[in-house]
């Protein structure tokens, strides 16, 4: 476990150095849920966007699940995603809005379908606060 952390912590400190030239990366560091019915602040993501309008998000939830995702933003600053649960096999997706607090804050309502590979389709709604870099 403790290579794991590691060669997590490596990559991420790699990815932050890379994408500071190539474009624009958000850290999530707030998520609050409505089917939790708690701010859950242990579930950081990092999202990078390669091409405009298009990320991947890399995260980690309640610190025993791995979230790897895609973010495509349509128009304006609307978004879908989608993200798939590593160690609870769930995929998520959904759709949300952008709204900008100064340059580098950031907050996204969104709605989404969770679980949906399985028969345990949830619809919630959830707000996140990012810092974009």
């Amino acid at each position: 476990m403790k290579k794991f952390i590691l060669t997590f912590a490596i990559t991420i400190a790699a990815l932050c150095g890379f994408s500071q030239d190539k474009g624009t990366t958000q850290l999530g560091v707030l998520h609050v849920s409505s089917s939790e019915a708690t701010i859950n602040v242990s579930s950081p993501s990092l999202t990078y966007y390669f091409i405009d309008n298009m990320g991947l998000t890399l995260g980690i939830a309640n610190f025993d699940d791995i979230n790897l995702g895609a973010r495509y933003y349509v128009k304006d600053n609307n978004f879908a995603y989608a993200g798939y649960g590593t160690g609870s096999e769930s995929l998520n997706v959904g759709v949300g809005k952008t709204f900008g607090w100064g340059d580098h804050v950031q907050i996204e309502p969104r709605l989404n379908f969770t679980d949906v590979i399985n028969d345990n389709r949830n619809l919630n709604l959830s707000v996140h606060l990012n810092f974009a870099f």
